[in-house]
């Protein structure tokens, strides 16, 4: 019995010396890593190089229809002429001046929007546009200036037609 005893005590040290000698490796590796850690700084949360490119990915999926853009504007100055230099798909052969402060155009395609506002440097101050669409070969859309007053005068102006 006495011997079973030791071999007890015995094996209780040596176990206790592998644990003590475990929790010493512990602390060792985390010194040493804390040394490493201070001596490399920042070095150690920079990011690596960039890998390679991968493989294009698969087409995606066709959007709606956007709004449509314009498709002719014009500049025309207080006489009805067309300034071809500020203006697309609208020509001089487009427009004329029946009288009555009225620009004429015809020959143009069916729009469903236009904007038009007066050009400041060739109308009276204070002018302003009206724009109607009339389906008649005489005209088939036409452009009014008034002044500051309302009544109707002659001056240049901008026209975009979507």
């Amino acid at each position: 019995m006495k011997y079973l005893l030791m071999m007890v005590v015995s094996a209780t040290l040596v176990l206790n010396s592998a644990v003590a000698d475990a929790v010493s490796d512990k602390k060792r590796v985390q010194n040493i890593t804390n040394k490493e850690i201070t001596r490399r700084g920042n070095k150690l949360r920079q990011p690596g190089p960039a890998g390679p490119a991968g493989e294009v990915g698969p087409m995606g999926v066709k959007g709606s229809k956007g709004s449509p853009g314009i498709e002719l504007f014009a500049h025309v100055l207080a006489n009805g002429t067309v300034v071809p230099e500020d203006s697309y798909g609208i020509t001089q052969a487009n427009v004329t001046t029946p009288g009555n402060s009225r620009y004429c155009f015809t020959g143009l395609p069916y729009v469903n929007v236009a904007i038009v506002t007066a050009d400041v440097f060739n109308s009276t101050p204070g002018s302003t546009t009206k724009f109607s669409r009339r389906n008649n070969p005489e005209c088939d859309i036409f452009v009014q200036i008034y002044n500051a007053a309302g009544q109707l005068t002659t001056g240049g102006f901008y026209m975009m037609l979507y």
